[in-house]
């Protein structure tokens, strides 16, 4: 198979696709030649990322769902079954920050929430694609950590917190599905070079974060064939920050 079409035969589910991460890891499996299912909180964005990327209708399956509903991740998964027959990567990239102040001045609220868009989604979405992948001995998640997750971010507990859970959930999937040709792997990131964070820190250096294409072709080794023997690994990928 060409290098360039080495998911040719896979089909990708990317959470969170509408995203500046998402978008970009959407462009590198549709130029590899997979399937790709995309979720989002809503339809509009992945109808214009589906345009602008050219990705052929029989090779694309978007829609919005909310992934802290474990039924909406089992029907995202049922629909990509029915539509390919089968599911063989989860990117699972959706989730958010809030931060900003010291675990003292934190509100409960904000520890649930980032709890619920950066675990709850990941832990329902890898548990609707478990099945399917184990039943056929190949799979591959990838979950989008952070650097925080091990070693804790001042003014930044809660979404530290939530990742490190993140974390260690990928590292019980490795353990669960170490025999069933299943691997799952964490990138933990540093700050990503998106225009929304470009335009919340203006005054930082842009130059020295990682970029959304660097983290894209990390995952693309991640989920080849050639990365099989790499489980529960948490890999970092800072840039120069």
């Amino acid at each position: 198979m060409e290098a360039s079409l080495i998911f040719r035969a896979k089909v990708v589910w990317v959470t969170g696709a509408s995203g500046g991460l998402g978008a970009e890891v959407v462009r590198m499996f549709a130029e590899a030649g997979a399937a790709v299912v995309a979720t989002s909180q809503g339809e509009t964005g992945l109808g214009l990322l589906q345009e602008r990327l050219a990705i052929p209708d029989d090779r694309w399956l978007g829609f919005a769902a909310d992934l802290t509903d474990a039924r909406a991740a089992q029907a995202v998964v049922d629909a990509a079954l029915a539509r390919f027959g089968h599911m063989d990567i989860l990117a699972a990239i959706a989730g958010g920050w809030r931060g900003g102040v010291t675990v003292a001045e934190t509100d409960p609220t904000t520890l649930d929430w980032l709890l619920r868009v950066n675990l709850r989604t990941a832990f329902n979405a890898c548990r609707a694609v478990l099945p399917s992948m184990t039943a056929q001995g190949w799979g591959r998640i990838i979950t989008i950590g952070a650097r925080g997750a091990v070693g804790g971010q001042a003014r930044g507990g809660a979404y530290s917190a939530s990742k490190a859970a993140l974390l260690a959930l990928t590292q019980s999937l490795a353990a669960e599905t170490r025999q069933a040709g299943v691997t799952a792997n964490t990138l933990l990131i540093s700050t990503i070079d998106t225009p929304a964070n470009r335009a919340a820190m203006p005054a930082a250096d842009h130059s020295r974060w990682v970029t959304p294409e660097q983290i894209a072709a990390t995952l693309r080794f991640l989920c080849s064939d050639e990365a099989g023997a790499i489980s529960g690994a948490a890999i970092p990928v800072f840039g120069r920050a």
